[in-house]
Parts: structure tokens; C-alpha cells; sequence
């Protein structure tokens, strides 16, 4: 009876021997199973933040491309810009504060109150804008008056002696007045640009410049040489 039961005991007992010795390797290859699978889903990764640095790598290289032109376009301007002569006036009626005219004859205008003469192209003493360069000009004039009862106000522009365009407004009634207007002018290197004042008008000149003669240069030009 002793003998049978432990022989029962040594058999369980090598079985369960046997079952945890199982149990053991299907934990092992378990494990195996979640290492690989870890393994493959980090080289995925891997895989995947390579290619997306190399496109963040491309996209730098396109942007650095293109900041390297932005630069090279800005110095162009910058040079372009340092090369170009600076052409800008702004002069008006200064005092006495009194109205000028009317005369029997069309009459010169002289701003002798500057404001501003970038590169001396205007003339205080004679009115008179000379262009120094080729180009295109812009010219702005204003005019005023108060109080006339008698006379219009308004002004003449003149290029080299041509008419070019009136400026002005019926008078009489004895209402302050104001008017302005600007050109732009294709002039060539040494013309002349000026105001007059009509016969029998009048204008009012004083320090508070409510008429004014402007400019400035907006680009030059350059003419090109053709062979024939």
C-alpha cells in the first residue's frame, strides 16, 4: 500500500515536472514572439522618420534655394538702388502772405519757399525745374486764393517753353479757393519744367504754402543704341 502510494506521488510529481518545463517554453516563445514583433514595429519607425527627414531635408535645401535668390534680387535692387541718382523738390509761394496779380500779361511763377531739392534740379531764383537725368517725372502743382472778388485763380505748366495744361477755377465770389493736379512726364536730360500765371488771374502766396510746385524722379531711362 506505502509502495503504491509513493509511486503515485513520484509519478505526479514528474508530470507537473514536465507541465511547468512546458509552461516555461511557451513563455519563452512568447516572449521571442513579443521581442520580434517590438523588434519589427521600431524598425518601422526607424524606416519611417527617415524618409520623413529626408523630405524635411529637401524642403530645406528648396527653401535655401529660394532665400539665396531673395538675397541675390535684394542686393540687384540694393545696387540698382545706390546707382540711381535721387531727383526730388517740393517748393511753395512763401511770404509776404499777400495775393500775387493779376497782371496784363502771363507772368512767371518763383517758389522761393524749398521745402525740399534732392540733387538741386530746382531753381529758387528762376522757378524753373531742369531735369538732370532721362526719365519719368512726376510733377504735381497746387494753387489757391481767398477772397478774390474779381479774378479767377489758377496757374499755367510749361516744358521747354511748350504749353502743356491749365489748372485753375472761376472766381469772383469771394470764397477761399483751392486746386491741384500732377503729370507724369517722360522728360529728357537738361528740359525744363515751370508754372505761370495767366493774365488777369491771381494766386495767393504766403508761409502757410497752400501753393506749391513739386517733383521727383520715378525711374530713368536708358536708350538703347540700335545698328542699322
Amino acid at each position: 500500500m506505502l509502495r503504491s502510494a509513493a509511486a503515485s506521488l513520484l509519478l505526479l510529481m514528474c508530470l507537473l515536472q514536465d507541465s511547468v518545463g512546458e509552461t516555461e517554453d511557451l513563455s519563452s516563445s512568447f516572449i521571442q514572439l513579443d521581442i520580434t514583433g517590438e523588434l519589427k514595429s521600431l524598425k518601422d519607425l526607424v524606416n519611417q522618420q527617415a524618409v520623413a527627414i529626408a523630405e524635411l531635408k529637401k524642403e530645406n535645401a528648396a527653401q535655401a534655394s529660394e532665400l539665396s535668390a531673395l538675397k541675390n534680387d535684394v542686393d540687384k535692387l540694393k545696387n540698382e538702388s545706390a546707382g540711381r541718382p535721387k531727383v526730388a523738390f517740393s517748393a511753395g509761394l512763401g511770404p509776404p502772405a499777400e495775393q500775387r496779380g493779376p497782371f496784363s500779361a502771363e507772368t512767371g511763377l518763383i517758389y522761393s519757399k524749398v521745402l525740399t531739392n534732392i540733387g538741386g534740379a530746382y531753381n529758387q531764383y528762376t522757378g524753373a525745374f531742369t531735369a538732370p537725368i532721362t526719365g519719368v517725372y512726376y510733377i504735381r502743382f497746387t494753387a489757391s486764393s481767398y477772397g478774390s472778388t474779381s479774378n479767377n485763380m489758377g496757374l499755367n505748366l510749361y516744358k521747354n517753353g511748350q504749353y502743356l495744361l491749365h489748372l485753375g477755377e472761376n472766381g469772383g465770389d469771394g470764397v477761399a479757393k483751392h486746386v491741384s493736379s500732377g503729370v507724369t512726364l517722360e522728360l529728357a536730360a537738361g528740359d525744363v519744367v515751370y508754372t505761370r500765371l495767366p493774365a488777369n488771374y491771381v494766386l495767393w502766396g504766403g508761409t502757410d504754402l497752400s501753393t506749391t510746385f513739386s517733383g521727383f524722379l520715378i525711374f530713368p531711362l536708358v536708350k538703347v543704341k540700335t545698328d542699322k
